[in-house]
């Protein structure tokens, strides 16, 4: 592999980090439109870039940019491998799989909500855990 697991685990941290504010529930982020003046069809992710969650959704779109594309290829495996491990027979087929995924991996990865466990569950299929790892503690 040639994606660094170091850095697959610091992108699952962070996607956690993300996904752990937006689990934070209606008491921070508006719950109805119109008792909260919210606009209607403002979306999770345009709550979340208000405020001190600019800087997260920013470091993990960098981190995932800033891969080389064979790399994001591999990070696109271990999701799907995590995802749909029962579709795959190892992560060389989740690989070959991964061509035909989205160019804009950085908006997929961050708008689902399982992704840090998708992706966990694919380095776990390939014998890497991130609890494991230095920054898990």
């Amino acid at each position: 592999m040639i994606l660094d697991p170091d850095t697959a685990c610091a992108l699952i941290f962070k996607i956690r980090r993300l996904h752990g504010k937006e689990a934070a529930g209606p008491d921070v982020l508006a719950s109805n439109d119109v008792d909260e003046g919210q606009p209607a069809g403002a979306s999770m992710d345009d709550a979340l870039v208000e405020g001190r969650d600019r800087g997260n959704l920013a470091e993990i779109k960098g981190l995932i940019e800033g891969l080389e594309s064979e790399q994001k290829r591999e990070l696109s495996a271990l999701f799907l491998l995590g995802r749909d491990s029962d579709l795959f027979e190892g992560f060389e087929d989740a690989k070959e799989a991964a061509s035909d995924w989205p160019e804009n991996l950085a908006n997929y990865i961050q708008n689902d909500p399982a992704a840090a466990e998708h992706l966990a569950s694919g380095l776990e299929s390939c014998g890497i855990r991130c609890d494991d790892r230095e920054g898990a503690r």
